[in-house]
Order: structure tokens, then C-alpha cells, then sequence
């Protein structure tokens, strides 16, 4: 072998490995940035979730004051009832 040609040969040879270096790092990183993408989207919807369950649970809380509320003054109508009803018997009797 001629000494021009294995000085060329090295060369492609390094070049060579340089972009199998080169594709095997997009590669991975093509990988990372996915992965990255994933996690990312992955947090999101916990967010989400957890922002939707927060509000479910202010509007159960409501419901639930606005059904209290309801009971007592249903609670209370029905003691002023009892009260005029009283008072209608003490009246007459």
C-alpha cells in the first residue's frame, strides 16, 4: 500500500467514525428530548387533574352549604309553624 493511500484511508476512516458518533448521538438525543416531552406533558395533566379536582371539590362544598342552608331554614319555617299554630290554639282555647 502506498503511504498517500493509507493516510487516506485513515482519514475517511476517522471521518467515518465521527459520523456514526455524530448519528448515534442524535439518536439518543432525539431520545432525551422525547422522553423530556413526555414527562413534561406527563405533569401537565396532573396539573390539570388536580386543578379539576380542587374545583369539584369547591363545588361539592357549595352544594353541600347551599343543602345545609336549605335544611335549616326548613328548620326554622317549620318552628315558626309550630309557633303560629301554638299561638292560634292559645287564642281559642
Amino acid at each position: 500500500m502506498r503511504p498517500i493511500a493509507l493516510t487516506d484511508n485513515l482519514a475517511k476512516t476517522q471521518a467515518a467514525e465521527r459520523i456514526n458518533q455524530i448519528q448515534k448521538a442524535h439518536g439518543e438525543m432525539e431520545q432525551r428530548q422525547a422522553a423530556e416531552a413526555a414527562r413534561e406533558q406527563v405533569a401537565a395533566d396532573l396539573k390539570r387533574t388536580r386543578e379539576s379536582e380542587q374545583a369539584d371539590m369547591v363545588i361539592i362544598r357549595k352544594e353541600q352549604e347551599e343543602e345545609k342552608k336549605k335544611k335549616q331554614q326548613h328548620k326554622e319555617k317549620k318552628k315558626d309553624n309550630r309557633e303560629k299554630q301554638s299561638e292560634h290554639l292559645d287564642l281559642t282555647g
